[in-house]
């Protein structure tokens, strides 16, 4: 089973890769702006969570995407210890180009979209249980 699934994740990768090196992201890049997409303002924590990453995880894939120009970050004025995300103009032209990514990659795997959602529960399952050992 690990094997399985260690070998499933390097292929999937892999498939994402060729389709986000024209762009320079690399896949947690990738997940990062999706994240970024799904709530524009969002705060570093909840990126964090989200993307089950800690904070020093995170800080340099969010410079990498800002110097790149996809988003920018601001402190907010109240705690500056707190800081939110945010899309930019580039930032959603790359959403508008990378829209048909996960489509194209789950055609391209072959398994129907039924098998998909099942496959997805599993794993969500597995990862939960797993936490607790």
């Amino acid at each position: 089973l690990t094997f399985q699934l260690y070998a499933a994740s390097r292929a999937m990768m892999s498939a994402y890769r060729k389709e986000l090196q024209p762009f320079n992201l690399t896949y947690t890049q990738y997940l990062t702006m999706r994240a970024v997409w799904s709530g524009d303002g969002r705060p570093v924590s909840d990126l964090c969570a989200e993307l089950e990453l800690d904070s020093g995880t995170i800080s340099p894939l969010l410079t990498r995407l800002e110097a790149s120009g996809y988003i920018s970050r601001e402190r907010v004025s109240d705690d500056g210890r707190q800081v939110r995300v945010f899309c930019t103009p580039l930032g959603r032209d790359l959403q508008a180009q990378l829209m048909h990514l996960p489509g194209s990659v789950a055609e391209a795997s072959a398994i129907s979209e039924p098998e998909i959602e099942r496959l997805c529960g599993m794993l969500g399952t597995l990862r939960e249980a797993v936490r607790g050992v």
